[in-house]
Protein backbone atom coordinates (compact mmCIF):
# COMPACT_ATOMS: atom_id res chain seq x y z
CA UNK A 1 0.00 0.00 0.00
CA UNK A 2 2.85 2.39 0.83
CA UNK A 3 4.39 1.77 -2.58
CA UNK A 4 1.10 2.54 -4.39
CA UNK A 5 0.52 5.65 -2.26
CA UNK A 6 4.00 6.98 -3.08
CA UNK A 7 3.44 6.15 -6.72
CA UNK A 8 0.21 8.14 -6.82
CA UNK A 9 1.85 11.20 -5.23
CA UNK A 10 4.80 10.98 -7.60
CA UNK A 11 2.71 10.75 -10.75
CA UNK A 12 0.34 13.51 -9.66
CA UNK A 13 3.35 15.75 -9.15
CA UNK A 14 4.67 14.83 -12.60
CA UNK A 15 1.25 15.52 -14.12
CA UNK A 16 0.97 18.97 -12.50
CA UNK A 17 4.52 19.84 -13.54
CA UNK A 18 3.74 18.68 -17.10
CA UNK A 19 0.70 20.96 -17.27
CA UNK A 20 2.81 23.96 -16.24
CA UNK A 21 5.37 23.09 -18.88
CA UNK A 22 2.68 22.91 -21.58
CA UNK A 23 1.64 26.51 -20.92
CA UNK A 24 5.23 27.67 -21.41
CA UNK A 25 5.62 25.65 -24.61
CA UNK A 26 2.56 27.23 -26.20
CA UNK A 27 4.21 30.64 -26.03
CA UNK A 28 6.58 29.47 -28.77
CA UNK A 29 6.75 26.68 -31.29
CA UNK A 30 5.23 23.32 -30.48
CA UNK A 31 8.48 21.61 -31.41
CA UNK A 32 9.43 22.38 -27.81
CA UNK A 33 7.43 19.27 -26.92
CA UNK A 34 9.35 16.89 -29.18
CA UNK A 35 10.15 17.66 -32.83
CA UNK A 36 9.56 14.05 -33.92
CA UNK A 37 6.26 13.72 -32.05
CA UNK A 38 3.42 12.40 -34.17
CA UNK A 39 0.80 15.11 -34.50
CA UNK A 40 -1.80 13.32 -36.62
CA UNK A 41 -2.55 9.99 -38.28
CA UNK A 42 -4.86 8.93 -41.13
CA UNK A 43 -5.31 5.72 -43.09
CA UNK A 44 -3.99 5.72 -46.63
CA UNK A 45 -5.55 2.40 -47.68
CA UNK A 46 -8.07 -0.07 -46.34
CA UNK A 47 -5.84 -1.15 -43.44
CA UNK A 48 -2.24 -1.57 -42.24
CA UNK A 49 -0.97 1.58 -44.03
CA UNK A 50 -1.20 5.07 -42.54
CA UNK A 51 0.18 8.56 -43.03
CA UNK A 52 1.63 10.33 -39.99
CA UNK A 53 2.83 13.90 -39.52
CA UNK A 54 5.36 15.34 -37.09
CA UNK A 55 5.97 18.71 -35.44
CA UNK A 56 9.21 19.14 -37.38
CA UNK A 57 7.42 19.25 -40.75
CA UNK A 58 7.71 15.68 -41.98
CA UNK A 59 5.07 13.27 -43.28
CA UNK A 60 5.72 9.54 -43.35
CA UNK A 61 4.03 6.44 -44.70
CA UNK A 62 3.95 3.72 -42.04
CA UNK A 63 3.08 0.08 -42.74
CA UNK A 64 2.10 -2.28 -39.95
CA UNK A 65 4.83 -4.79 -39.18
CA UNK A 66 7.63 -2.81 -40.81
CA UNK A 67 10.27 -1.35 -38.51
CA UNK A 68 11.15 1.51 -40.86
CA UNK A 69 8.88 4.26 -42.20
CA UNK A 70 9.01 5.97 -45.58
CA UNK A 71 9.40 9.75 -45.62
CA UNK A 72 7.06 11.29 -48.18
CA UNK A 73 7.89 14.95 -47.73
CA UNK A 74 9.64 17.45 -45.48
CA UNK A 75 8.75 21.13 -45.30
CA UNK A 76 10.44 23.95 -43.45
CA UNK A 77 7.52 24.42 -41.08
CA UNK A 78 5.60 22.70 -38.30
CA UNK A 79 2.70 20.38 -39.18
CA UNK A 80 -0.25 19.98 -36.81
CA UNK A 81 -2.88 18.07 -38.80
CA UNK A 82 -3.25 16.24 -42.10
CA UNK A 83 -6.02 15.02 -44.41
CA UNK A 84 -5.72 12.62 -47.34
CA UNK A 85 -7.50 12.78 -50.69
CA UNK A 86 -7.21 9.31 -52.24
CA UNK A 87 -8.87 10.38 -55.50
CA UNK A 88 -6.18 12.99 -56.25
CA UNK A 89 -3.44 11.33 -54.14
CA UNK A 90 -2.93 14.58 -52.24
CA UNK A 91 -2.20 15.39 -48.61
CA UNK A 92 -3.47 18.58 -47.00
CA UNK A 93 -1.31 19.73 -44.07
CA UNK A 94 -2.07 22.45 -41.52
CA UNK A 95 1.16 24.34 -40.79
CA UNK A 96 2.34 27.11 -38.48
CA UNK A 97 3.55 29.69 -41.01
CA UNK A 98 2.41 28.50 -44.44
CA UNK A 99 -1.34 28.01 -44.13
CA UNK A 100 -2.59 24.73 -45.59
CA UNK A 101 -0.02 22.95 -47.74
CA UNK A 102 -1.27 20.85 -50.67
CA UNK A 103 1.22 18.01 -51.19
CA UNK A 104 1.60 15.52 -54.04
CA UNK A 105 1.97 12.10 -52.40
CA UNK A 106 3.79 10.61 -55.42
CA UNK A 107 6.82 12.93 -55.33
CA UNK A 108 6.34 14.89 -52.08
CA UNK A 109 6.23 18.25 -53.87
CA UNK A 110 4.21 21.18 -52.54
CA UNK A 111 1.57 21.92 -55.18
CA UNK A 112 0.27 25.09 -53.55
CA UNK A 113 -0.49 26.79 -50.26
CA UNK A 114 -3.94 27.85 -49.08
CA UNK A 115 -3.42 31.08 -47.08
CA UNK A 116 -4.96 31.68 -43.63
CA UNK A 117 -4.72 35.49 -43.32
CA UNK A 118 -1.47 35.62 -41.29
CA UNK A 119 -2.71 33.03 -38.82
CA UNK A 120 -2.46 29.26 -38.32
CA UNK A 121 -4.72 26.28 -37.78
CA UNK A 122 -4.33 23.13 -35.73
CA UNK A 123 -7.15 20.99 -37.17
CA UNK A 124 -8.44 19.94 -40.59
CA UNK A 125 -11.76 18.48 -41.71
CA UNK A 126 -12.10 16.75 -45.08
CA UNK A 127 -14.92 14.80 -46.75
CA UNK A 128 -13.80 12.69 -49.69
CA UNK A 129 -17.37 12.16 -50.96
CA UNK A 130 -18.05 15.81 -51.74
CA UNK A 131 -14.46 17.10 -51.80
CA UNK A 132 -14.91 19.78 -49.12
CA UNK A 133 -11.92 20.79 -47.00
CA UNK A 134 -12.37 23.01 -43.94
CA UNK A 135 -10.44 24.50 -41.05
CA UNK A 136 -10.43 27.43 -38.62
CA UNK A 137 -7.55 29.63 -37.48
CA UNK A 138 -6.57 31.19 -34.17
CA UNK A 139 -7.98 34.57 -35.13
CA UNK A 140 -11.49 33.13 -35.21
CA UNK A 141 -11.82 32.80 -39.00
CA UNK A 142 -12.95 29.66 -40.77
CA UNK A 143 -12.22 28.49 -44.31
CA UNK A 144 -14.03 26.06 -46.60
CA UNK A 145 -12.68 25.00 -50.00
CA UNK A 146 -14.03 22.97 -52.91
CA UNK A 147 -11.03 20.75 -53.55
CA UNK A 148 -12.30 19.47 -56.90
CA UNK A 149 -13.09 22.98 -58.16
CA UNK A 150 -9.68 24.59 -57.97
CA UNK A 151 -9.95 25.12 -54.18
CA UNK A 152 -12.65 27.75 -54.56
CA UNK A 153 -13.82 29.18 -51.23
CA UNK A 154 -17.32 28.43 -49.94
CA UNK A 155 -18.85 31.51 -48.34
CA UNK A 156 -20.95 30.93 -45.24
CA UNK A 157 -23.80 32.98 -43.72
CA UNK A 158 -22.86 35.84 -41.38
CA UNK A 159 -24.35 33.90 -38.46
CA UNK A 160 -21.62 31.27 -38.85
CA UNK A 161 -18.64 33.58 -39.40
CA UNK A 162 -16.93 33.06 -36.01
CA UNK A 163 -17.87 29.39 -35.59
CA UNK A 164 -15.52 26.43 -36.05
CA UNK A 165 -16.25 23.79 -38.75
CA UNK A 166 -15.76 20.43 -37.03
CA UNK A 167 -17.37 17.86 -39.33
CA UNK A 168 -18.57 17.54 -42.93
CA UNK A 169 -21.23 14.92 -43.67
CA UNK A 170 -21.69 13.22 -47.05
CA UNK A 171 -25.04 14.98 -47.61
CA UNK A 172 -23.44 18.43 -47.33
CA UNK A 173 -24.20 19.09 -43.65
CA UNK A 174 -21.36 20.96 -41.97
CA UNK A 175 -21.23 21.03 -38.17
CA UNK A 176 -20.06 24.38 -36.77
CA UNK A 177 -19.13 24.66 -33.10
CA UNK A 178 -18.89 27.44 -30.53
CA UNK A 179 -19.12 27.65 -26.74
CA UNK A 180 -22.91 27.43 -26.81
CA UNK A 181 -23.18 24.26 -28.89
CA UNK A 182 -23.55 23.54 -32.60
CA UNK A 183 -25.17 24.84 -35.74
CA UNK A 184 -25.59 22.41 -38.62
CA UNK A 185 -25.52 24.18 -42.01
CA UNK A 186 -25.94 22.53 -45.39
CA UNK A 187 -23.82 24.30 -48.00
CA UNK A 188 -26.01 22.92 -50.82
CA UNK A 189 -29.47 23.80 -49.47
CA UNK A 190 -28.46 26.66 -47.11
CA UNK A 191 -30.58 25.03 -44.37
CA UNK A 192 -29.60 25.67 -40.73
CA UNK A 193 -30.38 23.69 -37.59
CA UNK A 194 -29.26 24.64 -34.07
CA UNK A 195 -28.18 22.18 -31.39
CA UNK A 196 -27.51 24.57 -28.53
CA UNK A 197 -28.12 22.20 -25.62
CA UNK A 198 -25.10 20.01 -26.31
CA UNK A 199 -21.92 20.67 -24.34
CA UNK A 200 -18.38 19.60 -25.11
CA UNK A 201 -16.07 19.58 -28.09
CA UNK A 202 -17.08 17.51 -31.10
CA UNK A 203 -14.71 14.56 -31.52
CA UNK A 204 -16.52 12.46 -34.14
CA UNK A 205 -19.81 11.80 -35.94
CA UNK A 206 -20.83 8.39 -37.31
CA UNK A 207 -22.93 7.36 -40.32
CA UNK A 208 -26.15 7.74 -38.29
CA UNK A 209 -25.12 11.27 -37.27
CA UNK A 210 -24.59 10.24 -33.64
CA UNK A 211 -22.20 12.66 -31.95
CA UNK A 212 -19.22 11.94 -29.71
CA UNK A 213 -18.53 14.94 -27.46
CA UNK A 214 -15.54 15.42 -25.17
CA UNK A 215 -15.69 17.75 -22.18
CA UNK A 216 -12.62 17.53 -19.96
CA UNK A 217 -12.65 14.19 -18.15
CA UNK A 218 -16.01 13.17 -19.64
CA UNK A 219 -17.29 12.01 -23.00
CA UNK A 220 -20.89 11.96 -24.17
CA UNK A 221 -22.70 9.97 -26.85
CA UNK A 222 -25.64 11.90 -28.32
CA UNK A 223 -28.23 10.10 -30.46
CA UNK A 224 -29.47 12.35 -33.25
CA UNK A 225 -32.40 10.11 -34.22
CA UNK A 226 -33.90 10.18 -30.73
CA UNK A 227 -32.56 13.67 -29.88
CA UNK A 228 -31.20 12.58 -26.51
CA UNK A 229 -27.97 11.81 -24.69
CA UNK A 230 -27.30 8.07 -24.55
CA UNK A 231 -24.78 8.34 -21.69
CA UNK A 232 -21.94 10.44 -20.25
CA UNK A 233 -18.89 8.56 -18.93
CA UNK A 234 -15.24 9.01 -17.98
CA UNK A 235 -12.14 6.86 -17.75
CA UNK A 236 -12.47 4.97 -14.44
CA UNK A 237 -8.81 4.81 -13.44
CA UNK A 238 -5.25 5.64 -14.42
CA UNK A 239 -3.26 2.57 -15.58
CA UNK A 240 0.42 3.02 -14.71
CA UNK A 241 3.08 0.56 -15.88
CA UNK A 242 5.70 -0.20 -13.24
CA UNK A 243 8.79 -1.58 -15.05
CA UNK A 244 10.45 -2.81 -11.82
CA UNK A 245 7.51 -5.14 -11.27
CA UNK A 246 6.61 -5.64 -14.95
CA UNK A 247 2.97 -4.95 -14.16
CA UNK A 248 0.30 -2.28 -14.53
CA UNK A 249 -1.29 -0.67 -11.47
CA UNK A 250 -4.71 0.97 -11.73
CA UNK A 251 -4.79 4.27 -9.81
CA UNK A 252 -8.28 5.60 -8.91
CA UNK A 253 -7.72 8.92 -10.66
CA UNK A 254 -9.45 10.08 -13.84
CA UNK A 255 -7.55 12.38 -16.21
CA UNK A 256 -8.75 14.32 -19.23
CA UNK A 257 -9.83 12.63 -22.45
CA UNK A 258 -7.91 14.05 -25.41
CA UNK A 259 -9.57 12.43 -28.44
CA UNK A 260 -12.11 9.84 -29.56
CA UNK A 261 -13.61 7.99 -32.52
CA UNK A 262 -16.87 6.19 -33.26
CA UNK A 263 -17.39 2.89 -35.03
CA UNK A 264 -20.66 1.07 -35.62
CA UNK A 265 -20.42 -0.92 -32.38
CA UNK A 266 -17.84 0.85 -30.24
CA UNK A 267 -16.55 4.15 -28.92
CA UNK A 268 -12.79 4.61 -28.67
CA UNK A 269 -11.38 7.23 -26.32
CA UNK A 270 -7.77 8.29 -25.72
CA UNK A 271 -6.83 9.73 -22.35
CA UNK A 272 -4.14 11.94 -20.93
CA UNK A 273 -3.42 8.90 -18.75
CA UNK A 274 -1.88 7.31 -21.90
CA UNK A 275 -4.69 4.77 -22.20
CA UNK A 276 -7.05 3.81 -25.03
CA UNK A 277 -10.51 2.61 -24.03
CA UNK A 278 -13.07 0.66 -26.04
CA UNK A 279 -16.70 1.11 -24.95
CA UNK A 280 -19.90 -0.61 -26.02
CA UNK A 281 -21.88 1.94 -28.01
CA UNK A 282 -25.27 0.71 -26.82
CA UNK A 283 -24.71 0.08 -23.11
CA UNK A 284 -21.69 2.26 -22.35
CA UNK A 285 -19.90 -0.74 -20.85
CA UNK A 286 -16.10 -0.57 -20.85
CA UNK A 287 -15.09 -3.47 -23.10
CA UNK A 288 -11.30 -3.20 -23.15
CA UNK A 289 -8.39 -1.01 -22.04
CA UNK A 290 -5.31 -0.77 -24.28
CA UNK A 291 -2.03 0.51 -23.00
CA UNK A 292 -0.76 2.36 -21.21
CA UNK A 293 1.13 3.92 -24.10
CA UNK A 294 4.61 5.32 -23.63
CA UNK A 295 3.37 8.88 -24.15
CA UNK A 296 0.15 10.89 -24.43
CA UNK A 297 -1.93 9.86 -27.49
CA UNK A 298 -1.84 12.44 -30.28
CA UNK A 299 -4.07 10.87 -32.94
CA UNK A 300 -6.47 7.99 -33.57
CA UNK A 301 -8.01 6.64 -36.77
CA UNK A 302 -10.30 3.73 -37.69
CA UNK A 303 -10.37 1.89 -41.01
CA UNK A 304 -13.39 2.31 -43.24
CA UNK A 305 -14.41 -1.33 -42.68
CA UNK A 306 -14.01 -0.75 -38.91
CA UNK A 307 -11.80 -3.81 -38.47
CA UNK A 308 -8.67 -1.98 -37.29
CA UNK A 309 -7.62 1.19 -35.49
CA UNK A 310 -4.32 2.99 -35.09
CA UNK A 311 -3.06 5.37 -32.40
CA UNK A 312 0.00 7.62 -32.38
CA UNK A 313 1.57 9.38 -29.41
CA UNK A 314 3.70 12.42 -28.67
CA UNK A 315 6.82 10.28 -28.41
CA UNK A 316 6.72 9.24 -32.05
CA UNK A 317 5.27 5.78 -31.37
CA UNK A 318 2.47 4.10 -33.33
CA UNK A 319 0.13 1.27 -32.33
CA UNK A 320 -2.02 -0.88 -34.66
CA UNK A 321 -4.81 -3.00 -33.18
CA UNK A 322 -7.58 -5.17 -34.60
CA UNK A 323 -10.97 -4.06 -33.26
CA UNK A 324 -12.47 -7.54 -32.86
Amino acid sequence: MNFCRKLVVTFISIYIWGCKQEVIIKDGKFTGINPVSHTDVIYKGKSDTVLVSTYDGKIYEVIKGKSSKKQLTAINDEIYAIAYNSDKDEIYAATLNSGIAVIDVYNGNILKYLPLNDSWAKQLVFNSENGILATYDYKGNHYLWRVNDGFKRIHTPIKLQELKPRHIHNNGDIYFEDKRGFIVWNYQTNFEEEKRTLKGGLADIDKNKDLLLINGKEFTLYRTTSDKIQFTLQHPDWPIYVPERDTTIDIPLSLEIVSGQLSEKYIFTCGLDKSIRKWDKQSGELVKTYGPLRNTPSGIAITEDEMQFVVTDLGGNILFRNID
